[in-house]
């Protein structure tokens, strides 16, 4: 009876504070139907050229579109809207509509399924604010995606990186498409998450005014770097490694991601001297996002540790015990026993909690201690995001802290930052309500 209780007020704690996922203030953006709409871009330049050569990508789900019948098949209609802004001023803007065509009705539901283009745009130096906007022609719905752009000048002496493309897969099957580098096929990730079934990715980028006469001992430095600094990956390239054509120097680099948990990181690419100094440097985020089956075959104890906050002791033991074939058995039937709708495909507490644990981890993790393990991250992932923070980093006379305020659940979180290191540590005994 009392497991039954404990599930039940879980859940609820799951399902009902899911509301609170989208309080900014604690840099949570709530995942949501943009979800079905991506954009990246990268940037590169021609010889004598001043303007770089800006790649847009978007990558649109099936879902995310509206088909009517067209025959035999169905048919979408978008319009990608793309606006520049400089200094919050409008500095350039363009139109492109596209029709997007598929055999079956259920391709059109399909959130599996999806469509990959791009669009070149021609622009100087500078800072920018990149606005694309998908619009669905058929229902007029709209999804807008935003990011920063920075374009560094292209002074003719000046060794410059070009922008990082992040591609899943490389083909050897060059083509006249769009997506043709170099000879080789790039089809660009868009989403820069990576993980199983293919355990890598793939970076192109290139070098622009590096003569070789004098720098044959020069390095590329690719680096993996987690949110609290660890490198996580290291790999290098001598620059005599490098392709070359029309003077600009290239790469196709691939990179092995195996090992690397869950997570937020940040993919750094370093040139450097022949004495290790930076001449410079370029970078961009990705995501490392394993499947839980993939977990689940690679550390099944691991996994099983992930269950800790939503499984009992005696759950929990019976998991650990079990071999073989048998696991994914095991921990498919642990979930299927705690979903709040049976009658229905999706399992909510199981995708709320998982959420949570992703959560925990990209935002929570300190050194080599995993952030669903932290404090902060076991009340994140029992409680969800609070209503209020009350931060306090350099206070005088106190440790930095941190007030989690739960209104909904009238209770309050005091974390500490004992060590001076980081890592905020919930207080004992913690107080119900608001004192």
């Amino acid at each position: 009876m009392k497991e039954k209780i404990f599930l039940l007020v879980l859940s609820i704690f799951l399902l009902v504070t899911k509301v609170s996922f989208s309080q900014t203030d604690f840099g949570y953006t709530e995942e949501s139907e943009e979800q079905g709409f991506l954009m990246d871009y990268a940037y590169f330049t021609e010889n004598q050229s001043d303007d770089w050569r800006v790649e847009v990508y978007y990558k649109i789900f099936n879902n995310a579109l509206t088909f009517v019948k067209d025959q035999d098949r169905f048919k979408a209609r978008y319009e990608i809207e793309i606006v520049l802004f400089a200094k919050n001023k409008q500095v350039n803007a363009s139109s492109h509509e596209e029709e997007y065509i598929v055999e079956s009705y259920e391709e059109t539901q399909s959130s599996v399924n999806f469509l990959i283009n791009q669009i070149n745009l021609n622009l100087p130096e500078g800072e920018y604010k990149l606005s694309v906007k998908l619009i669905d022609k058929n229902s007029q719905k709209a999804i807008k995606q935003e990011h920063q752009l920075t374009l560094q000048s292209l002074e003719k002496n000046k060794i410059t990186f070009s922008g990082l493309e992040l591609a899943r897969s490389i083909e050897e099957k060059p083509d006249s498409s769009k997506f043709n580098k170099r000879g080789q096929k790039v089809i660009p990730s868009v989403s820069a998450t990576f993980g199983d079934p293919e355990n890598l990715f793939w970076v192109y980028l290139e070098l622009y005014n590096l003569k070789l006469s004098g720098t044959l001992d020069y390095l590329l430095i690719y680096e993996i770097e987690a949110n609290n600094k660890a490198i996580v990956y290291s790999d290098t390239s001598k620059i005599t490694q490098l392709s070359k054509a029309d003077q600009i120097l290239y790469e196709f680099k691939k990179i092995q991601i195996d090992g690397i948990a869950n997570g937020l990181y940040n993919l750094r690419v370093l040139l450097l001297n022949e004495k290790g100094k930076e001449i410079t440097k370029t970078q961009k985020e990705l995501e490392i996002k394993w499947s839980l089956l993939y977990q689940l075959k690679a550390d099944y104890q691991q996994a099983v540790d992930l269950m800790r906050y939503v499984a009992n002791t005696r759950e929990l033991n019976e998991l650990k015990e079990v071999e073989g074939e048998e696991r994914i058995k095991k921990w498919q039937e642990f979930w299927k026993s705690k979903d709040p709708t049976p009658d229905t495909p999706e399992n909510e507490l199981k995708d709320e909690y998982y959420k949570r644990v992703g959560y925990a981890n990209a935002h929570f993790r300190i050194y080599d201690k995993e952030g669903y393990k932290t404090d902060m991250g076991m009340v994140y992932i029992k409680f969800g995001a609070p209503d209020e923070v009350d931060r306090h980093p350099f206070e005088l006379n106190s440790r930095p802290y941190q007030i989690w305020y739960y209104y909904r659940l009238n209770r309050r979180f005091l974390f500490v930052d004992v060590t001076g290191y980081g890592e905020y540590e919930l207080q004992y005994p913690y107080k119900e309500g608001r004192q």
